[in-house]
């Protein structure tokens, strides 16, 4: 509707540019939003290619070996958490 009586009527130029930017306005946020979707979407794919990556690893490992991948795993998320600690302070 606003394209069409942009396009048939005569407006003043600070009313057509007015509507002008008005539209550019609107055209950016839908396509930031669809940006944020696409990335949220991108990162969730990610992280249940990496889940599954590392369940089949698991799967393939003996106990013995399982216990100790998991406590590296421990002590690798120990280590960046006091990392983030000492950031912080």
């Amino acid at each position: 509707m606003p394209d069409h009586l942009v396009s048939v009527g005569r407006f003043r130029p600070e009313a057509m540019r007015r509507v002008r930017q008005t539209r550019e306005e609107e055209i950016r946020k839908i396509r930031r939003v669809d940006e944020e979707e696409k990335a949220e979407e991108r990162k969730l794919k990610g992280d249940k290619e990496k889940k599954e990556k590392r369940e089949a690893l698991l799967k393939s490992m003996s106990a013995e070996e399982q216990r100790k991948y998991l406590e590296k795993e421990r002590e690798k998320d120990m280590r960046r958490s006091q990392k983030r600690k000492t950031m912080k302070a």
